[in-house]
């Protein structure tokens, strides 16, 4: 037993001092090798613990990305059929634009809300519009008045003191509103205070103002013997010259960097507002010393009808200034706001009935005759839908024929969404050179209307991908056209046989990859 167990403490000894010997032998090393010792032992324990934590196997490569391939004719949408791009649309929509140019005073509503037909969207600036309804009014129900009953005053004096007034009101107008704009004398006429572009001629304008003036004052001494009448006619060609201008210097402070005060903006709107007050009186005027032969219920009647047509026109006016619904339905687009300057026909909103919804396409003209009233055809998305208007000309912006599809069932389309519409086979439009085709449908040289998704735009080519034998990427280069909503033009580099790639988001050229089982 003895001799069995002595060999064993021999070991023990040996294993026991063998850290000792170790430690000893280590710390006579150089200090290089210590060191190098040292990060050699923690190496080998970092690389135990990872080993220990993997399970003792080495990690599996990352599995290769599936992907889908399909036929270029196939992706082009031509097994069924050929594609066209249509525009969805509300079948009930109005396009809002401003009758005059001004500055927005308010806008009443918002994107998304649902306004009544009538409703009044936006607000010029209409200050003088609405003095000259208000004249305008006042001028009416005189005229009711007089034809009531009240006696009507002799119309060659009211001619001849409306020729005055006139004259004291112009005169007024010219000297205490229109000077506020004009400083010193210059050979051209009062030098302009407000910025204005160098095709204004403000200044000689105001110039000639004076000669008017000073023709129309010196008549006035020779009113009691001249033709009511001319009188008349001379004050109104007068009082329209005086209006024109006005309109030209409104238009000049307007702008935006005019550095035109508020109150002189405020003069022009009133001066504007009482010349057509004064135009008003000398028609109306004018009209009753014309109609002085006629009976006085006649004349009359003729003073009612003249001051209506006055006040119809300035309400027209006025209404120009107000941005009206024409139908009830849904804001679906509004640019302006308050303070912002619009022009005369500027596009300043839609309002649609979103809930019935069509779609508009294009084909060419050689075409038309396969299309028919009542043809079916199918929405991508899953909807189909009916042919309901085939134009019997060529739109003449686009060259083609308008085609209008309603749809069976759009829930999750938008108004003003392109969509790929798939007519059925055998009535498919051909469009050489045009997006409206798709692949295989088309004759050489046409463009092949492929998903976005398909096409690998790279710095300085474009791709399509394939997949060789072993399972990686081939690129082929391909020429590309315009994008069409969510697809693009591809002008060559592909056949309608070739298996390419549907979502090359991500890959590259020479990268392994597996086909999904999906596949075709």
């Amino acid at each position: 037993m003895a001799s069995f167990l002595s060999p064993v403490r021999r070991a023990g000894a040996a294993l026991r001092a063998a850290p000792a010997r170790s430690w000893k032998w280590y710390r006579s090393r150089a200090r290089w090798l210590k060191i190098l010792i040292a990060l050699l032992v923690l190496a080998l324990i970092i690389g135990g613990i990872v080993w220990a934590h993997s399970g003792g196997t080495p990690a599996e490569p990352a599995q290769a990305r599936a992907v889908s391939i399909e036929s270029v004719s196939e992706l082009a949408g031509n097994g069924g059929g050929t594609s066209i791009i249509g525009t969805v649309r509300s079948v009930t929509q109005a396009e809002l634009h401003a009758q005059a140019g001004g500055v927005v005073k308010g806008v009443y509503t918002h994107l998304g809300a649902t306004v009544p037909a009538g409703f009044v969207i936006a607000d010029l600036e209409n200050d003088s519009q609405s003095a000259a309804v208000l004249q305008a009014e006042g001028a009416y129900d005189a005229a009711v008045a007089a034809r009531s009953g009240k006696s009507l005053p002799d119309t060659t004096t009211s001619a001849r003191d409306a020729y005055q007034a006139a004259y004291t009101s112009i005169d007024t107008i010219v000297h205490n509103d229109i000077d506020q704009f004009f400083g010193n004398p210059t050979p051209q006429g009062p030098r302009l205070l407000i910025n204005a572009g160098p095709s204004v001629n403000l200044p000689h304008k105001r110039q000639a103002l004076d000669s008017i003036l000073d023709t129309w004052n010196q008549h006035l001494a020779s009113a009691g013997t001249t033709d009511s009448d001319t009188l008349l006619t001379e004050a109104t060609t007068d009082t329209q010259s005086i209006s024109s201008f006005l309109l030209e210097l409104t238009e000049a402070a307007n702008d935006y960097d005019s550095d035109a005060s508020p109150s002189q903006i405020a003069a022009l709107a009133e001066a504007r507002a009482t010349v057509d007050a004064t135009l008003v009186k000398l028609n109306s005027a004018r009209t009753s010393l014309r109609s002085d032969s006629v009976a006085a219920t006649a004349s009359a009647d003729a003073s009612v009808k003249s001051a209506l047509g006055a006040l119809r026109a300035a309400q027209a006016n006025y209404e120009k200034t107000r941005i009206r619904a024409t139908i009830g339905g849904t804001v679906n687009f509004l640019p302006i706001q308050a303070g912002q300057y619009v022009n005369m026909n500027d596009h300043v909103a839609t309002v649609a009935q979103n809930g019935s919804l069509e779609i508009v396409a294009y084909v060419p003209e050689d075409e038309r005759d396969a299309l028919s009233v009542g043809m079916k055809v199918s929405i991508e998305g899953g909807h189909t839908g009916t042919v309901t208007v085939v134009a019997p000309a060529l739109d003449p912006s686009t060259k083609q024929i308008e085609v209008h599809i309603a749809v069976d069932a759009s829930p999750d389309l938008v108004n003003g969404q392109s969509v790929r519409i798939t007519l059925p086979s055998g009535t498919a439009p051909q469009v050489e050179g045009s997006a409206s085709t798709a692949a295989s449908s088309t004759p050489s040289g046409a463009p092949t209307l492929l998903p976005l998704t398909a096409v690998k735009l790279l710095a300085d080519s474009r791709a399509v991908f394939t997949v060789d034998g072993n399972g990686r990427i081939v690129s082929h280069t391909v020429t590309i056209g315009d994008v069409v909503g969510d697809r693009i033009e591809v002008l060559s580099g592909v056949t309608p046989d070739m298996r390419i790639v549907t979502d090359v988001r991500g890959l590259s050229e020479g990268q392994k990859v597996r086909i999904a089982d999906t596949a075709s």
